[in-house]
């Protein structure tokens, strides 16, 4: 069993109100937790490579300083998060809504053909759905609650935007809001691991979540865990699993996605040049 080592937030975090939390925070550019920050992303970036874990991290860390350097890969690493956030949230939808009980009930395989049928992205084919769901099962608790309070708040700032010194909307991608809010982002994946570990498909012993490999949240870490929303599957999703044959994982469908049960969060375009001004004038 792996513990992620992340120093615990001095005071007890417990949130209670999400839109004065994401506008507090995000109303200007300060990293107020940056040692619990940029551990977090570095456990999200890279759960089995500690070489590059540390390396990056490095990157982070001289921000502070003025570097402008980006971990390598980070568009193509967020990208594959957005698709493991998917297939999370799928299987979260599919167990809450009490679908496909005859069929065995959810499963990985399940969420992956619901995702390849409804994301409207190039590359989102089942065989990369699998290779990032593989690479990036061990974190899957902590990017899908990155990507799903990412999806929120790009939502919530078209409406009403951060002002004159806060963060740009569209400069709000995982890894900015993981910066930004790992209190919110542990809070939540507090939740999501108790689920991930817990969920056990029909006929088998295993969880959704490997409790040998992942890496678990400290229980120490002074976070109170949030629960996740919890959509309802629309017909498309249910089309899809109805016409699936079990053992049918490689080939990708043909049903196109008009309101699909999980958007991918794409990469912001302007990440690479904005990010590092996000901790130009940060404090601890």
């Amino acid at each position: 069993m792996r513990f992620m080592s992340i120093p615990p937030f001095e005071r007890k975090i417990e949130i209670c109100d999400f839109d004065f939390l994401i506008r507090t925070r995000l109303s200007q550019a300060i990293v107020l937790w940056p040692e619990q920050a940029i551990a977090l992303v570095g456990y999200m970036g890279w759960p089995n490579d500690p070489e590059g874990r540390a390396a990056s991290s490095a990157l982070v860390r001289a921000w502070a300083q003025g570097s402008r350097a980006i971990p390598p890969r980070l568009r193509q690493i967020q990208t594959d998060w957005a698709r493991v956030a998917d297939i999370f949230n799928i299987h979260l939808d599919l167990t809450e809504g009490g679908h496909q009980k005859r069929r065995g009930g959810p499963s990985i395989g399940k969420a992956i053909a619901v995702a390849a049928g409804s994301i409207q992205a190039w590359g989102a084919h089942p065989a990369n759905l699998w290779r990032a769901w593989k690479e990036y099962k061990d974190v899957a608790h902590l990017v899908t609650a990155a990507t799903i309070i990412s999806a929120e708040v790009r939502q919530r700032a078209k409406v009403n935007p951060f002002g004159e010194f806060g963060l740009d909307g569209d400069c709000l991608p995982p890894f900015t809001i993981a910066m930004m809010m790992p209190n919110f982002v542990l809070a939540l994946a507090l939740s999501l691991q108790e689920y991930g570990l817990n969920s056990i498909p029909h006929s088998r012993n295993e969880p959704m979540l490997d409790p040998e490999t992942l890496w678990h949240i400290a229980a120490d870490l002074n976070v109170v865990a949030v629960p996740p929303p919890v959509r309802t599957v629309n017909g498309e999703a249910l089309a899809i699993l109805n016409a699936r044959r079990a053992g049918n994982r490689g080939k990708p469908t043909t049903v196109a996605a008009t309101d699909a049960p999980v958007t991918a969060v794409e990469v912001a375009p302007q990440f690479q040049e904005s990010a590092p001004a996000i901790i130009d004038h940060a404090s601890s």
